[in-house]
C-alpha cells in the first residue's frame, strides 16, 4: 500500500499478518516504524545492502519536529522551530497571547497600506504553515493570513 502526495510516493506501508511497517521518505531522510522491532532491523539490513544507511536509532528530530519518547507516548514539539522563526523575524521579545486571532476580525484585500516587503510576508507565512501540525489552535489564523499572500497589507 502506498500513500500519494502530488503523484509521488512518500509513505510506504507494509502489512503481513500481525506485522505493520511504515516507511516515510523525505528527500534523503527515511523514518521507519513498526509493530515489530525485528521487522525494522530486517528492513534496515536490506536497505544497507543497496544504499549507504546511517541508523540514528530512536527518533529525535525530523523535518523541524522534535520527538520525545515517553513511557507510553510520543511527544511532538516544534519549540526549536518556533524559536528559530521568532529569532529570524526579530520577534523574540513578543508577548504571547491566549488566542492568535479573533474569529470575528475581518481582513480585507482593500484595507490598509500595502506591506513594504511582500516577499518577507510570504516567507514568514510560509513558515507558519508548518506550525498547526503541533498547534492546531492556530490553524484559523494561519489560514487567514495565507489568503493574502498575493497582496499583503499592513493589516495582515
Amino acid at each position: 500500500m502506498n500513500s500519494y502526495s502530488d503523484t509521488s510516493f512518500s509513505l510506504f506501508i507494509y502489512r503481513h499478518g500481525s506485522t505493520s511497517l511504515f516507511l516515510l521518505v523525505y528527500v534523503d531522510d527515511i523514518l521507519i516504524t513498526s509493530s515489530s522491532p525485528l521487522a525494522i532491523s530486517q528492513l534496515i539490513n536490506n536497505l544497507s545492502q543497496e544504499f549507504v544507511v546511517k541508523d540514528l536509532r530512536h527518533l529525535k528530530y525530523f523535518l523541524g519536529i522534535e520527538a520525545y519518547q515517553l513511557p507510553t507516548d510520543l511527544l511532538l514539539s516544534q519549540s526549536q522551530y518556533i524559536f528559530n522563526l521568532l529569532q529570524r523575524i526579530k520577534m523574540l521579545d513578543a508577548k504571547p497571547v491566549s488566542s492568535p486571532m479573533s474569529s470575528s476580525k475581518k481582513l480585507s484585500l482593500f484595507l490598509g497600506a500595502t506591506y513594504s516587503d511582500p516577499s518577507n510576508y510570504c516567507n514568514v507565512v510560509g513558515a507558519l504553515q508548518y506550525l498547526p501540525l503541533t498547534r492546531p489552535y492556530i490553524s484559523f489564523a494561519v489560514n487567514k493570513v495565507c489568503q493574502f499572500m498575493h497582496k499583503p497589507t499592513e493589516d495582515h
